[in-house]
């Protein structure tokens, strides 16, 4: 497993995880330092959360691991990390995009002034475009809604015969009616 941790506090979990992991590596990142690093997107015309995410150490770990063991398969978790697995085009990727984040970004532009407005907008147009292709490279592709599903497939819909929704496994209705708990004041 390659995975980021972005908050000190986390550190105590990583032992944890690394007992269900035949390989683990965590890399480290710092958002004031990310955010930065992020604004290359503008120089590049690419999705600024692309530079935000990258890791030369994780990289080197995700080749190098792809190199020295036999994996055939892999299970992608969000949209960024699946920039790791693209120079493999013998690997067969599932991805879990969760939800469409291009869209969030995009959402987020009718709500702000420019300049803000204009970058929010940008985002959501790099993204999409690097989701789209991220798709097409994908066995599957699985949403955490139907909606969510529907609405990629609305903005991709060269990907459509690839997408699916996967609910998250929580039953919220079980849990919900156990939330009802009743009170009486004495």
């Amino acid at each position: 497993m390659g995975t980021f941790i972005d908050d000190p506090q986390d550190e105590v979990h990583i032992s944890a995880l690394s007992r269900y992991c035949v390989d683990l590596h965590v890399a480290r990142l710092v958002p004031s330092i990310a955010r930065l690093a992020s604004l290359r997107g503008l120089l590049t015309q690419q999705a600024l959360t692309l530079p935000y995410y990258r890791n030369a150490a994780l990289q080197a770990w995700v080749d190098r691991t792809l190199r020295e063991q036999e994996i055939d398969t892999t299970v992608i978790f969000s949209s960024v990390m699946a920039s790791y697995v693209q120079g493999s085009p013998h690997l067969r990727k599932l991805i879990d995009f969760v939800d469409v984040d291009s869209a969030k970004w995009t959402q987020y532009a009718s709500k702000h002034r420019w300049p803000m407005s204009w970058l929010y907008r940008r985002e959501g147009k790099h993204l999409l475009a690097f989701e789209r292709s991220v798709a097409m490279q994908a066995e599957r592709s699985f949403f955490v809604t139907d909606n969510e599903s529907d609405l990629f497939c609305r903005l991709a819909p060269e990907c459509a015969d690839r997408v699916e929704a996967m609910c998250n496994g929580v039953d919220a209705d079980f849990f919900l009616a156990r939330a009802r708990v009743s009170f009486t004041v004495p």
